[in-house]
């Protein structure tokens, strides 16, 4: 393994001595990277280590300091535009999609066909159809964007990116939010472009992806170029421990340490919920306990918590929060949070955090009663508490005053979660609390949840991560079709059984009614 790449091969697209500053904050310092044509290569790092601004760099959205991109020894100048006529496509982290506008809207956006000088709708959702059907999935052309889920918006931001018929396929944490069937799906498609000679530059914090997909790694740190890797001869551990410095197996080690099958009392009691995808469905987290939500994308996970913090209309049940006492009923998400309740949502970048205000506006939003005096903000209050918070989830950068969208998307998630910490929460609800987060944060945020647990806070946590559930959750509730389907404990949990309940409708498996969970 070396820190320089093979020449034999020509270069689809390559960097030289790359740097790009935000507000001061270097992203990247002086990096070099060589990516051959025909191939998948990796771009790793911990989050915050510059991938992300290196691949808008070579998609020609951020022009960089200093340094240069070429294409096929051109050089790239002349911004997205340039960047699309040398046939490079990129699919963002961040979904880029016009939720007002259609599935085939979105997909043809730029590229739209028309006909005697006419948009020509039909020729349209043709297009769009054809490009869902290549990744396998059934959308509705039709469909507004905004009301789809999460995993099929992700769906529509990648066949928007293959109807540029790329020649070099840049792709950031495609997979974050995809089950494990739709990414080996995704992963099936990707190697069919590379054997037609597309280069696929890939992101993804999934290891398992890096090395069934990819040849060969790039691992940035803190905006520096630490090492290129040929994966064919690379370890899993010794992959990780150029991206963070620690082993995996450190981190598991560290991740798991005191865990606690103490609980307290019953926190959160939700009984026979009826709202928008969920049916009759029942659930008690104990004062301790962390509660894994199981399932399949549909099976009403994210419905379910939404219904039971008042984000949903509820026709049906109730939910109520104990402690001290005192019980309090959950009626509205306003109620759920005076009386103690924090959410930490799926979609971060819409729900989790406010984009173009600070990192330390951010931090302070759940806590700006306690921040303020005679309806004035206190200024050296808010910075005090920020800087702590930051320290507390190791926010890198740790500058507050930053702008929250210059950040990585782990950093945002570790914001999302970050801010709530103050209000000393009694019930913490988690929706896939680490997708598109590395191997360290996500390391780091098992271990906030763990020491809230420490402190008798109860805490639900909805993730497709099937070893995230089983290495967080003290118990497992699996749903299906809107419903608890079953539910585990950690000592007979295990991803087969949790795949098993979520399909099947006569698991054989000792299977207990929702109310008793």
């Amino acid at each position: 393994m070396s820190s320089h790449i093979s020449a034999s091969a020509p270069a689809a697209i390559e960097a030289t001595g790359i740097s790009k500053q935000f507000s001061g904050v270097h992203a990247l310092q002086d990096v070099s990277i060589r990516i051959e044509s025909g191939t998948c290569h990796a771009i790793v790092g911990a989050n915050g280590a510059g991938k992300s601004t290196l691949m808008k760099v070579l998609a020609g959205l951020y022009t960089p300091d200093e340094g240069r991109v070429t294409v096929a020894d051109q050089p790239l100048d002349g911004g997205t535009a340039a960047a699309k006529a040398a046939g490079i496509a990129l699919v963002h982290q961040e979904l880029s999609l016009c939720p007002d506008l259609t599935v085939a809207e979105n997909i043809c956006v730029g590229t739209i066909p028309t006909k005697r000088g006419l948009v020509d709708r039909t020729a349209m959702r043709a297009i769009a159809a054809q490009l869902c059907a290549r990744l396998g999935v059934d959308i509705d052309p039709n469909a507004l964007v905004g009301q789809l889920p999460t995993t099929l918006q992700q769906f529509v931001e990648i066949a928007k990116a293959l109807r540029a018929d790329p020649r070099i396929l840049i792709l950031d944490e495609p997979t974050a939010s995809l089950t494990t069937e739709e990414t080996d799906r995704l992963l099936a498609l990707l190697k069919t472009l590379r054997e037609q000679g597309v280069t696929i530059v890939y992101i993804s914090h999934r290891l398992r992806e890096i090395f069934e997909l990819c040849s060969r790694a790039t691992v940035l740190r803190d905006g520096r170029l630490v090492e290129h890797l040929d994966l064919t001869d690379c370890t899993t551990d010794r992959l990780v421990e150029s991206m963070v410095g620690q082993t995996l197996l450190d981190l598991e080690h560290r991740e798991r340490e005191d865990k606690s099958t103490a609980f307290g009392e019953v926190v959160l009691s939700a009984e026979n919920l009826w709202a928008p995808g969920v049916f009759g469905t029942s659930l008690h987290v104990r004062a301790g306990e962390v509660l894994g939500l199981g399932g399949l994308m549909g099976s009403g996970r994210s419905e379910l918590v939404r219904a039971i913090l008042g984000l949903e209309p509820r026709t049906r049940g109730s939910v109520t929060l104990t402690y001290d006492g005192h019980t309090h009923k959950i009626r509205s998400y306003r109620s759920a949070v005076r009386h103690g309740v924090a959410f930490v949502p799926e979609d971060r970048r819409t729900e989790g955090v406010l984009l173009a205000r600070s990192v330390r506006e951010n931090l302070a939003l759940p806590s700006l009663r306690a921040l303020s005096r005679l309806g004035q903000l206190r200024t050296k209050k808010l910075h005090a508490m920020a800087t702590g918070i930051a320290g507390e989830v190791n926010l890198r950068p740790a500058n507050t005053a930053t702008t929250v969208q210059l950040l990585s998307g782990g950093n945002q998630q570790k914001i999302a979660f970050g801010r709530w910490l103050p209000t000393n929460p009694r019930l913490f609800v988690l929706d896939e609390p680490t997708a598109g987060v590395d191997v360290g944060a996500k390391a780091e945020i098992h271990e906030l949840v763990r020491a809230l647990t420490a402190q008798g806070t109860a805490v639900i946590v909805v993730s497709s991560d099937l070893e995230e559930l089983l290495s967080l959750s003290d118990r497992i509730a699996v749903l299906r079709d809107g419903t608890v389907a079953g539910e585990l404990s950690a000592a007979e949990a295990d991803q087969q059984t949790i795949v098993r309940l979520g399909t099947h409708h006569d698991t054989p498996h000792a299977h207990k009614e929702a109310a008793h969970v």
